[in-house]
């Protein structure tokens, strides 16, 4: 019996050392590239449909995704090293690009549009919250107050004449918002396709479309940390040439494109389409666009005023770079 033990772990031991040797002779392969993302975010959809459709394979780029739950912590990602380039909002691009000098630059639009204020379905029914006067004093949850949503939500608020203090904002996962509402937090902003998912679900309805705060609004970009474009442009340019392919095929391809989502996402058709109209796919960077977010953010407060650059039209200069995509076509 001791002996059979002895055998057995002898087995076990030398079974563990060729698993360690195969390891160290076959490491994982380095990423060309390190790529951010939002969790489950639709406007983003050009990344997973490059990956589904092998580009990245067909073009010899190694690529490692990296999640994250929102675009402020993206940023963070990129002040942290751990990604070179990401898919994320407007809003947080600019906020921590100079509250907190994280250098990077934006090289091309990922979509415009595609988000909604949502307030509970039963609030909304019963007639207690049906505008966005209804809001004052109540509970709003937002993906995080660097976001995209974060901006829409204090523009829907000032264009109805209140401010972002006469609500109560609530940071909470996407994911987590619809069966969170209550009579005294019954309102959500989130980015596709959670707010189509919660009106499938009869959990809320919108109260206003993104599309109806700010008709064609900047939303997601793509953009490089400054040390990898500058260390590594050929990559940076198959990236953006994969990129934009894949915008054009999303346009083209509208049912294989939902298909895809469907898949990622894991969600029903019906929500992923209603969602998907909802977004407008667009890699073209909208510049007057981004001004205007730079100047809400300012008059928000939204800035560090020692931070705030003393001639906007050159930040945006420097902070956007399209010489990669000009040229590309759908």
């Amino acid at each position: 019996m001791e002996k059979d033990k002895a055998i057995a772990v002898g087995v076990v031991v030398i079974v563990v050392v060729a698993i360690g040797i195969i390891a160290l002779w076959n490491p994982a392969p380095t990423p060309d590239v390190r790529i951010g993302y939002l969790s489950k975010d639709l406007h983003q959809l050009a990344l997973r449909v490059a990956l589904e459709n092998g580009l990245f394979e067909r073009e010899n780029l190694t690529v490692e995704l990296v999640q994250f739950g929102n675009g402020g912590l993206e940023m963070d990602g990129f002040l942290a090293g751990q990604i070179d380039m990401g898919y994320l909002g407007a809003a947080p691009a600019i906020v921590k690009r100079i509250n907190q000098d994280i250098p990077i630059t934006v090289l091309a639009a990922a979509n415009l549009e595609g988000s909604a204020i949502m307030v509970s379905k039963e609030e909304y029914d019963a007639g207690h919250v049906t505008t966005i006067t209804d809001l004052v004093g109540k509970g709003v949850y937002q993906p995080g107050p660097s976001t995209v949503q974060n901006f829409l939500l204090r523009l829907a608020l000032n264009q109805s004449g209140l401010s972002y203090s006469n609500i109560t904002a609530l940071t909470i996962q996407p994911s987590l918002m619809a069966d969170s509402l209550t009579a005294e937090n019954p309102a959500f902003i989130a980015w596709e396709p959670f707010n189509a998912k919660a009106e499938y679900d009869n959990k809320s309805v919108p109260l206003v479309l993104s599309s109806d705060i700010w008709p064609r609004h900047p939303c997601c970009l793509v953009a490089s940390d400054n040390t990898f474009l500058t260390s590594h442009p050929d990559i940076v340019q198959k990236v953006l040439d994969i990129h934009v392919e894949a915008e054009g095929w999303i346009l083209n391809n509208t049912e294989d494109a939902i298909s895809i989502a469907q898949d990622w996402l894991e969600m029903e058709e019906s929500p992923v389409t209603t969602a998907f109209n909802r977004i407008i796919f667009d890699y073209n960077v909208n510049r007057t666009g981004l001004e205007i977010y730079l100047n809400f953010l300012i008059d928000e407060e939204q800035l560090l005023p020692d931070k705030i650059p003393a001639d906007t039209s050159a930040f945006l200069d420097a902070f956007i770079d399209t010489t990669y995509v000009d040229g590309l076509h759908l």
